[in-house]
């Protein structure tokens, strides 16, 4: 399948499942190793792969089909470890858990994360790392003069207009 041809539903519940079966979560919520999962062309982002589609028709996806879960223990894993990674790593932790939280707050399907050690994880390991984010120019952080940093807050305003935010 060529990277920059659009991934059917059906397509990226088959890679969920690959990724979950193959103990790669971590690489698919990062789109590495072949678990890209491209925007829409007229989306206007630079991001490695559509977080919400990966998310809500992956993740989601799977684990209301199985109602296992070990797939949200195993996601909450990942996003765990990607929190101990690089600048790029925990911005796709955030991002990941922003799509999360966004679903949520908006009523739509989503899995529901109620373990406050998680989030309160998630929220201090993106602030402890605030300079590393800063320094990171890759991705969304492309052009901002404070790099990854500046996107996350950007996303945590619009979740905070909406009366709630991760940071």
């Amino acid at each position: 399948m060529d990277i920059k041809a659009k991934v059917s539903n059906e397509e990226l519940l088959a890679l969920t499942k690959k990724a979950f079966d193959n103990d790669e979560v971590t690489e698919f919520l990062c789109g590495e190793k072949g678990y890209a999962c491209p925007l829409d062309r007229f989306v206007p982002a630079n991001v490695p792969t559509d977080f919400g589609r990966i998310v809500n028709l992956g993740v989601c996806r799977l684990y209301t089909e199985t109602q296992n879960e070990e797939i949200v223990e195993r996601f909450k894993k990942a996003v765990l470890s990607l929190l101990n990674g690089n600048a790029v790593q925990i911005w796709v932790a955030y991002s990941v858990c922003w799509n999360l939280m966004y679903k949520r707050i908006h009523n739509k399907p989503t899995i529901v994360i109620s373990d406050n050690n998680f989030w309160e994880t998630v929220r201090s390991s993106v602030q402890k790392n605030e300079d590393k984010l800063r320094l990171c120019k890759e991705w969304q952080g492309f052009n901002l003069e404070n790099g990854l940093w500046e996107d996350i807050k950007r996303m945590d305003k619009n979740l905070t207009a909406d009366g709630e935010g991760i940071l």
